[in-house]
C-alpha cells in the first residue's frame, strides 16, 4: 500500500490537527507532501517558505475572499491567510475538515482557504464533523450540496480545523481508501 499514491501531491499548512493528519495518514499511502509557509509562521511539520511575491499575491486573494466573508482583523493574521492562498493556488481542489459548517461558510483559517478556492473556481469539498457529512460547493448554482466521499485529485490541498475528531480522521482515511480501491480495480 505504501506506493499507491506516489504521484499525488498534497498542499498543506502543516498546522496541528487536520493538516497534520492529512500529512501523516497520506504518508502511509506513499503521498508526496508540499507544505507552504510564510517565513514568520513555522510549525512542527516542516517549512517551505513562500516568496514575497507569493505573499503579496496571497494578500490580494485574502482581500477578495473577505468581500464574501466580511471578517474583521484580517491584517493581524495576514501571514497565515496569505500562506493559505499558496495551498489553494498550487492545488487542483481543496479538501477540508471543518467543525460546525453552517451551509454557507466555514469557520476560521480553513474558511479563508475554502473561500479563496471558491473565488478561483476550484473544486471544494468540506467534511463537517458536526453533521458527519461531506459537502461540495456547486459553482453553477452558487450553493453547497451534500456528497459521498470525494475523490482526491492528483494535486490537492488537504486542510482543516485544528480540533479534529475521530470522524474527521475517518473522513481523511476514507478519501485515501477510495483512491486505493479505485487503483486496485484497474
Amino acid at each position: 500500500m505504501d506506493t499507491l499514491l506516489t504521484n499525488y501531491i498534497m498542499h498543506s499548512g502543516g498546522a496541528d490537527g487536520s493538516d497534520t493528519m492529512w500529512d501523516i495518514i497520506g504518508k502511509v499511502y506513499g503521498l508526496n507532501v508540499v507544505r507552504h509557509y510564510y517565513y514568520i509562521h513555522k510549525t512542527p511539520r516542516g517549512n517551505f517558505p513562500i516568496s514575497e511575491a507569493a505573499y503579496e499575491e496571497g494578500k490580494s486573494a485574502v482581500h477578495r475572499a473577505n468581500n464574501t466573508l466580511k471578517r474583521q482583523n484580517i491584517e493581524k493574521y495576514m501571514g497565515l491567510l496569505a500562506r493559505n492562498w499558496c495551498q489553494v493556488k498550487n492545488s487542483d481542489a481543496v479538501f477540508a475538515i471543518a467543525e460546525g459548517f453552517n451551509g454557507s461558510a466555514v469557520k476560521g483559517g480553513t474558511g479563508w482557504a475554502v473561500q479563496m478556492a471558491i473565488d478561483s473556481d476550484k473544486d471544494v469539498f468540506v467534511f463537517d464533523q458536526s453533521s458527519n457529512c461531506w459537502f461540495t460547493y456547486d459553482i453553477d448554482f452558487l450553493t453547497w450540496r451534500q456528497v459521498e466521499v470525494p475523490t482526491l485529485t492528483l494535486d490537492f490541498a488537504g486542510i482543516g480545523t485544528r480540533e479534529i475528531k475521530p470522524n474527521g480522521l475517518k473522513a481523511i482515511i476514507d478519501c485515501y481508501d477510495l483512491i486505493t480501491k479505485e487503483k486496485t480495480l484497474f
